[in-house]
């Protein structure tokens, strides 16, 4: 058990589904066949003793064994082998009624070799993609999966939108890539996607929403699960739907125990979490008895968003049109609220002293999200000087400057939109700040 029962653990079912939970009770033909297997071989284990051959302790032994680990393939295969084994030398040595046990121990062998059910959703393949441990910096991908991962993020317009009318005018050729044509018939980012019903918030305080509803709430009171997802969503910045090897994050999640006890506690965690999560969420995340993924299909997030806007606007030639650039502005907006996962390293200290390696993965996540905010904010000021309205683009490039300090493109843009409002002082403090010499700056 976890060393707060009120933060996680088994309790949390009612009647026999709680009981069959608390047991571990298989749901699926698989588990159900070899549970009972193994309670037929508990039974002539308890004969055998009786009929005071000690060989009944090992049939024991080997009952409990396939029984603790009845939804994996290699132990209850080598349990069901060793038995008709052992039921071979015992028909040979004159027992005919063992060559029953030898057929069935076959039988349940080959019921073992069937991959078992995943336990987080409805799906029944793996993921052949396995996140692996990642000793460098996470890459900032230039492109992102297409609409089949996630929908468009849903955002609130606000002030500052750009003038469609104006942009149209002097707005440069749009991309003439099948990729920008397909879009043109998708919802644009403010007006979301109506079929969407789960929406997840990972810049500022992490949420998820159901049908407007937030669900998060039980996971803030279990800060163990709140790691688990929040340390998934990294992962999922840099390769969206990877799935990541359940010791990896055992270790994560509990670095100075034992290995045993590392999975035991991750076990206890993500059934704890199912039912945080509740039947409408956990097919979020896909459990096998090796690896964990983040399932965001159909799902609209916004480091998603953010990195399917900014590959579109690399794929253009020249400045973006006025519709672009509206899209630009709201989904901006809309993630300005903070940084990625903000308080994580709370989080952290609270789960794990800070022990683990999961703030470098949160951290290289927000240097990518930081860096498409960048190069959207690049785009949007580019547009709106373009259009006459400088003034309006000192603001994005400002937050944008504050995330991506290194980024001299938007120093420059930002001591440009300064000249041009006649805010001299500040375009020189920024000039000075950023060691930019006079004919650097347009």
């Amino acid at each position: 058990m976890a060393p707060n029962p009120a933060e996680e653990g088994l309790g949390r079912g009612r009647g026999w589904a709680g009981l069959f939970g608390v047991l571990g009770i298989p749901k699926d033909p698989r588990g159900i066949v070899l549970a009972c297997g193994v309670v037929g071989l508990a039974a002539l284990a308890i004969a055998t003793v009786i009929a005071g051959d000690w060989l009944g302790f090992a049939y024991l032994v080997a009952a409990g064994l396939g029984y603790l680990y009845l939804q994996t393939r290699l132990v209850p295969t080598t349990v069901w082998l060793a038995i008709g084994a052992v039921s071979v030398l015992s028909a040979t040595g004159g027992n005919p009624g063992a060559w029953i046990v030898v057929g069935l121990s076959g039988l349940l062998a080959i019921v073992a070799l069937v991959p078992p059910p995943e336990v987080g959703g409805r799906e029944t393949s793996r993921n052949p993609e396995v996140g692996a441990s990642l000793p460098g910096p996470l890459p900032v991908p230039n492109s992102t999966r297409a609409q089949e991962t996630s929908g468009v993020l849903e955002v609130q317009s606000g002030n500052g939108h750009v003038d469609p009318a104006a942009g149209e005018a002097i707005a440069a050729q749009g991309d003439d890539s099948p990729s920008s044509a397909s879009a043109a018939n998708t919802p644009t980012l403010a007006e979301g996607r109506p079929d969407t019903r789960i929406r997840l918030r990972t810049i500022g305080a992490f949420a998820i929403e159901l049908d407007g509803r937030d669900h998060t709430q039980r996971l803030h009171e279990q800060p163990r699960l709140e790691f688990l997802l929040s340390y998934l969503a990294a992962r999922a910045v840099a390769a969206p739907g990877a799935a990541v090897d359940r010791s990896l994050i055992a270790e994560e999640m509990a670095p100075d125990i034992s290995a045993v006890s590392q999975r035991d506690r991750l076990r206890k965690a993500l059934h704890a979490m199912q039912s945080a999560l509740g039947a409408d969420l956990k097919g979020m995340v896909r459990i096998t008895s090796t690896q964990l993924r983040l399932d965001l299909t159909g799902i609209e997030v916004d480091f998603i968003a953010l990195s399917e806007l900014s590959a579109r606007i690399a794929r253009r030639r020249g400045l973006v049109d006025a519709k672009l650039a509206e899209e630009v502005s709201q989904l901006l907006e809309s993630t300005a609220g903070g940084e990625f996962l903000s308080g994580f390293e709370q989080l952290e200290h609270q789960v794990t002293a800070g022990r683990g390696g999961a703030r470098e993965v949160v951290e290289q996540a927000r240097v990518a999200i930081a860096s498409w905010r960048a190069d959207l904010a690049t785009a949007l000021a580019q547009h709106l000087e373009a259009i006459g309205r400088p003034q309006a683009s000192i603001a994005f490039l400002r937050s944008a400057l504050a995330q991506s300090p290194e980024r001299e493109d938007l120093a420059r843009l930002l001591v440009a939109a300064y000249m041009q409002t006649g805010q001299i002082e500040r375009a020189e403090e920024v000039r000075l700040d950023y060691r930019l010499s006079q004919g650097e700056v347009r």
